[in-house]
């Protein structure tokens, strides 16, 4: 049974990537989908809804901390269920790969799996920022990579591209290097590796020397009230630099829509009426929680 494991920073495009993978396999293969997120309330699942699929969501943690149990659970399940072929993992974008990899090596599975190459989602726009910021943390999910993924080059320069694709390739010149708009690539070189996957092999690769840990805290705002939009992008404008990311729903001038940030960029897109509303925040390092869900509770139409 193949697996994939599917990394990158949060926000780079890694569940976009994977909306591809079930759309363009769809009738192919069997797959199997592990979500991860990081905050109690699954939000990537909610999106990746209505696909002919087994899709397991581990939250309130990490793959490569405190649900490595739940991983090596959740492919059993998977690799007993007939007919799974292929399984494709969405790490939580403050997973680091070694760590996730080493998961995927217990005794219980690693016979009876073939894991495919590692696949990194960078956001190239915000990929110096983000290597300044968070440093060998942030590099490693490059480094430990057979495919990575330059996306969102329609909001990068040309200079900026060329910039970003000669620091990643410093950092890892063997890795498949390709620029996406919108993770639009090739799928079996994603799936199985193009002619520069990097050697030894991808479970070798991610067991390599651990990098530092970074300090990642979450929490849920219910959102279950109509916002006005205005007010709504004026509240993500004035985020403190600790939020990296907030992700989920909210109903917005009368209509349901899927509210997505990540590291000073706003994008909001209608959705199908979800289960719950509620957005995830998650910050580097602790912060005012209770401030920044008054403020948004503030974004609510009079």
């Amino acid at each position: 049974m193949r697996v994939n494991v599917i990394c990158g920073f949060l926000g780079s495009g890694k569940t976009t990537l994977v909306r591809r993978i079930l759309g363009g396999r769809a009738g192919k293969e069997r797959l199997a989908v592990i979500v991860n997120e990081f905050g109690d309330v699954g939000i990537d699942g909610e999106i990746l809804q209505g696909h002919a699929i087994d899709m397991i969501e581990l939250s309130a943690g990490c793959l490569c901390c405190t649900l490595k149990g739940s991983l090596v659970t959740a492919v059993e399940e998977l690799r007993d269920k007939a007919g799974v072929e292929r399984i494709v993992i969405e790490a939580t974008g403050v997973a680091q790969p070694g760590e996730l990899v080493e998961v995927l090596a217990d005794p219980a599975i690693r016979d009876s799996v073939a894991l495919g190459p590692l696949v990194t989602v960078v956001d190239a726009p915000k990929f110096p920022a983000l290597r300044k910021v968070l440093g060998e943390f942030y590099t490693a999910q490059v480094t430990r990579a057979g495919v990575l993924l330059l996306n969102k080059t329609d909001l990068a320069t040309p200079g900026q591209l060329d910039g970003v694709r000669r620091e990643v390739t410093a950092l890892n010149p063997r890795a498949t290097v390709v620029a996406t708009e919108r993770c639009d690539v090739e799928l079996d070189m994603v799936l199985e590796g193009g002619s520069r996957a990097p050697e030894p092999s991808a479970l070798e690769q991610g067991l390599a020397s651990p990098a530092p840990a970074a300090s990642f805290t979450s929490f849920v705002a219910t959102t279950s009230f109509d916002a006005d939009r205005a007010k709504v992008i004026r509240f993500f404008a004035g985020l403190p630099d600790a939020v990296v990311r907030a992700k989920g729903f909210m109903t917005i001038d009368g209509q349901p829509a899927l509210v997505q940030y990540a590291v000073g960029q706003l994008e909001i897109t209608g959705a199908p009426s979800p289960r719950a509303m509620n957005l995830v925040f998650i910050l580097n390092g602790d912060g005012d929680q209770a401030g920044l869900k008054a403020r948004l509770s503030e974004t609510a139409r009079p």
